[in-house]
C-alpha cells in the first residue's frame, strides 16, 4: 500500500521553543517516544506530509529512548 493510499493527517504539533516541535506519543498507534521537529515554522509547515509520517514511524521503534528527532533538512527521496 503507498502513502498516498492511506489516511494521514497533518499532526498537531506543541511548541516547545521557536524551533522545536513536538508530535506526542497519542498521534500514532505504537509510539513509545514523542517525535521532535527542530525547524522554525516557516520551515515546518513546508515540510512534506511523509515526512511527519517517518518521524513518527521512527518512533514506534523497539528501543527509542526519549524522542525520534527529525532535522530542519527533513524530506522524502524518491528514487
Amino acid at each position: 500500500m503507498g502513502f498516498e493510499q492511506r489516511d494521514f493527517k497533518k499532526p498537531e504539533f506543541k511548541k516547545i521553543t521557536d524551533y522545536i516541535w513536538e508530535i506526542g506519543t497519542d498521534f500514532k498507534q505504537g509510539m513509545q517516544v514523542p517525535a521532535r521537529i527542530y525547524a522554525s515554522e516557516a520551515v515546518l509547515n513546508q515540510m512534506d506530509l511523509m515526512v511527519y509520517d517517518q518521524i513518527t514511524n521512527v518512533a514506534t521503534l523497539p528501543g527509542i529512548v526519549n524522542y525520534a528527532y527529525c532535522m530542519p533538512d527533513g524530506h522524502i527521496s524518491f528514487n
